[in-house]
């Protein structure tokens, strides 16, 4: 969190709500102040976050839509250019649940943008958690209210997969390429349900970068090591998180930065060099009560050939009378030096997955620098 967080962003969004799933009950046009809560300068990255809160008495299911624009020039769909639009759809089920309760839905996050070496394939996880542990599934987005103008297959590279936990493989094309990749996150009462609680949507890019000379990325850990990162906290409670970068290439290699993609009321002091391959973030977060419920906390540290790390990530429960339990959830993080050849993360096997979705071949272009915003 900077202590320079204006001016402030506006984003309007169109909430449309119902009392039942086939019968309109009320819509309403909503103004969000957002405030800068991070940025990273070596990732060309502004972090903003935003909460409003809206009352929705009698209604069973709200449907909220965030269309904007634009992207930055991107290699695909073929002709994009800088024109292609945002869209964004979550919905939410106000029903009461089996156990008398309110769902909650999952949460997601995704550091933007990723740099992936050309022609090697690449798994990176969409890192979720959900509070009411329900299954939660993966998909690409489909219509042009969950992705507009950057909707699979026409947005990625041939072969691109998106599996059902959540695990995206992607090789790129050409060095120099931008792809955006949508992908919609929804949570099921169990493994045999087929219709949604609820649907969030993860929107990021990827920018495709020549080979390194070096053979290793920087390997970013945290307080925890395993792929369980479910911490339960108090609201008012003081919580300290050291983030530590190690760079395995010659010296000439430093890590420039470790990017934090997080939430309101954290803070981060600037990156220092503990010895001649380590390098070091400390964050500090005193939950407060509006932050009850579910948080996630990522990272990404990068080097000076501009080779990204693992991404490594931690979930929280955050409780106001109480330190909560954590629901069960996967979120794998990296703990061993990997190559470039390898996958970030250590998680279980994708043969576990359904049947996965698949991308067709569209031939990708150049690229022409712009500014980039991460959604």
């Amino acid at each position: 969190m900077i202590s320079q967080q204006s001016p402030s962003v506006s984003i309007r969004i169109q909430l449309q709500c119902y009392k039942h799933f086939n019968q309109s009950s009320w819509s309403q046009s909503i103004i969000s102040e957002s405030q800068c809560i991070d940025y990273s300068i070596s990732f060309d990255m502004t972090v903003i976050q935003s909460s409003t809160v809206i009352d929705v008495q009698n209604a069973s299911y709200c449907v909220v839509i965030y269309a904007s624009g634009q992207w930055r020039s991107l290699s695909l769909p073929n002709g994009i250019g800088i024109s292609g639009g945002w869209s964004l759809l979550c919905s939410i089920d106000l029903e009461l649940r089996s156990n008398n309760k309110y769902n909650t839905p999952p949460v997601a996050i995704m550091i933007s943008p990723r740099f992936i070496p050309v022609g090697i394939s690449q798994t990176i996880i969409v890192p979720t958690m959900d509070a009411d542990n329900d299954q939660v599934r993966c998909r690409f987005a489909s219509t042009t209210a969950e992705c507009a103008s950057v909707c699979p297959p026409n947005s990625l590279p041939i072969g691109t997969i998106m599996f059902p936990n959540c695990t995206l493989l992607i090789t790129g094309s050409n060095v120099a390429d931008w792809y955006a990749v949508a992908i919609v996150i929804e949570d099921f009462i169990d493994s045999t349900a087929s219709l949604p609680l609820s649907t969030i949507l993860v929107q990021f890019i990827i920018n495709v970068q020549q080979k390194s000379s070096c053979p290793y990325r920087p390997l970013l850990t945290g307080p925890t090591t395993s792929s369980d990162q479910c911490i339960g906290i108090k609201v008012g409670t003081s919580f300290n998180i050291e983030l530590i970068a190690e760079n395995f290439c010659p010296n000439s290699t430093i890590i420039k930065d470790i990017a934090i993609l997080s939430f309101r009321f954290l803070t981060k002091t600037l990156i220092v060099q503990n010895t001649t391959a380590l390098w070091s973030v400390l964050l500090t977060w005193t939950p407060a009560a509006v932050q009850v419920g579910s948080q996630i906390l990522c990272a990404i540290a990068i080097d000076s050939d501009n080779v990204q790390s693992n991404q490594y990530c931690m979930s929280f429960i955050v409780a106001v009378e109480r330190v909560p339990s954590c629901p069960g959830q996967i979120i794998p993080t990296t703990v061993d030096p990997t190559t470039l050849t390898t996958a970030d993360y250590i998680t279980s096997t994708i043969a576990d997955s359904t049947t996965p979705t698949t991308v067709d071949y569209t031939t990708a272009s150049e690229y022409t620098d712009e500014y980039v915003l991460s959604i």
